[in-house]
């Protein structure tokens, strides 16, 4: 953090070509985009809770790698904006008095999710029970008297331990939220278009750069009206509603209920007519059926969590020979073997963008072109 944006993107993109050049042959990698936010660009950001001789106290997880969970205490963190800095404090506050601590017993995680103008915050707790909700709602009532961006309120319970932020230990189980203020749910703008979504929807955590990959993913699959676009891990439909137009038709795949309920409810307010969302867990049984009437001319876009595809996700699709792929990673680390892996089944890389998508972090975002070698 005491580098400067300009500094930090020379270095962070030479030390990507020397990983480049290392761990993966062929293909062209671009220069890194810069994000137009360099700090406090976060519109996810969370804090874990821990309990001290004092209390609930709330603080990031300890960056050291000794495996142990510690709190790290911080009161701003500079790639998040300073409101969500002062929500974590009102909040850190309030957990101290009386009517806090019951609270406090059952809180896992503290979430900040939203936009750049106005946010949620998200209780992750391991109780609904009634004191724990009424200690909740009254925190609630402090929080939205003192911040007029903060436009709901929510309580997740989680069945996870507290491993997961938002996590599920089944996530084939629709998760529980309970709405205590406002807005039941987030927004964004992208390209022109407005998107709502579940507080529990995935949804990048730079809003700042998110145009410029929309734009970027569309110029790269050359779509038109003969191909059909499969957006696999689609969300709250992001790519698929911004793409739909250049496309015969859009079938987005995605695991979470929320998410797609969120894009089904994004397709209709927008109007896109051609797109239609599905929930199903992305596995290469399930992709059998999905792509069965799948033929060269049409494309797919896969932007899967940080732990990458499951076992036969990228054969299956390799096998239907769409003639342009993007693959977005999250996670460089599993570029080396993932990328093997369309090799193997007959894909070359073409292309690579990486985008800072992560300012003042280890990590980046990259998008690959394949084509069927």
């Amino acid at each position: 953090m005491r580098l400067a944006y300009d500094d930090e993107i020379r270095l962070k993109d030479a030390a990507l070509q020397r990983f480049w050049s290392a761990n993966l042959k062929g293909g062209q990698l671009a220069p890194l985009v810069r994000s137009p936010l360099g700090r406090a660009y976060r519109t996810i950001t969370k804090r874990k809770t821990y309990q001290s001789k004092t209390g609930t106290v709330l603080g990031l997880i300890d960056p050291s790698r000794d495996g142990a969970d510690r709190s790290f205490q911080v009161i701003r963190c500079a790639i998040e904006p300073d409101d969500h800095a002062k929500v974590y404090v009102k909040i850190q506050e309030s957990l101290a008095k009386p009517y806090g601590w019951t609270l406090g017993e059952h809180l896992n995680y503290v979430i900040v999710k939203g936009n750049y103008e106005e946010f949620a915050v998200i209780f992750n707790v391991s109780s609904l029970l009634p004191p724990v909700v009424h200690a909740a709602n009254t925190l609630s009532k402090s929080l939205t008297h003192t911040f007029k961006n903060v436009t709901g309120v929510f309580l997740y319970e989680d069945d996870s331990d507290g491993r997961y932020y938002l996590g599920a230990r089944n996530t084939r189980m629709r998760q529980s939220v309970r709405k205590l203020y406002g807005k039941g749910e987030l927004s964004q703008r992208v390209a022109e278009r407005s998107f709502l979504f579940s507080p529990l929807s995935f949804s990048q955590v730079n809003l700042s750069l998110v145009p410029a990959i929309v734009e970027k993913a569309g110029a790269l699959l050359q779509l038109s009206k003969e191909s059909k676009l499969f957006d696999l891990y689609c969300g709250y439909g992001l790519f698929s509603l911004c793409l739909a137009e250049q496309s015969r038709a859009v079938v987005g795949v995605e695991l979470s209920h929320q998410s797609v309920q969120s894009a089904i409810a994004n397709a209709k307010r927008q109007r896109v007519s051609n797109a239609r969302f599905i929930r199903s867990e992305i596995t290469g049984e399930s992709l059998l059926s999905l792509l069965q009437n799948a033929v060269p001319d049409d494309v797919a876009i896969l932007d899967p969590p940080r732990n990458g595809t499951a076992p036969g996700v990228i054969e299956e699709i390799a096998e239907h020979r769409l003639h342009r792929i993007l693959h977005l990673f999250c996670n460089i680390d599993l570029m080396p073997g993932e990328l093997d892996r369309w090799k193997r089944a007959g894909y070359a890389m073409e292309t690579a963008i990486p985008f800072d998508m992560f300012p003042g972090t280890a990590d980046v975002e990259v998008m690959v072109l394949l084509k069927p070698s």
